[in-house]
């Protein structure tokens, strides 16, 4: 309260301007919203959101269905992505809760397989995935 809109957009440079010459002394934190999961995982969400969302059971007969037609469909860099983005994921979140709402976040509209974990299921198209 009583500082211009200049002294604001001064402190401000400063901040900018180390962020900008050394990025890597931003903390990393977890997201809160679907656009912050999306902006740290854009091709996690695309993936989930584009072959897992609430109407797959039109366009798919099963989870790896949808799976192999992105194999399919994406290129190596993509398939690359995703397996990383997987990975730090993964690490990012530590309990099945924290995993569940983010991956519903990125658009994640289906449980995994039966008998199987989210994290486990993960990491099983993380390993197809990086196999293709």
């Amino acid at each position: 309260m009583g500082t211009t809109v200049e002294d604001c957009l001064r402190l401000v440079r400063g901040h900018l301007h180390r962020l900008l010459h050394d990025p890597s002394r931003v903390p990393q934190t977890t997201p809160q919203t679907s656009w912050e999961w999306n902006e740290r995982f854009p091709s996690l969400g695309q993936l989930l959101g584009a072959y897992f969302h609430q109407d797959f059971s039109y366009l798919y007969a099963s989870r790896e269905e949808a799976l192999d037609e992105y194999v399919g469909e994406s290129d190596s860099e993509d398939r690359a992505r995703v397996a990383q983005e997987i990975g730090e994921l993964l690490e990012m979140v530590s309990s099945d809760r924290e995993l569940r709402a983010a991956t519903s976040a990125l658009g994640l509209d289906l449980l995994p397989p039966g008998g199987m974990s989210l994290r486990k299921w993960l990491e099983a198209i993380r390993r197809r995935i990086t196999a293709a």
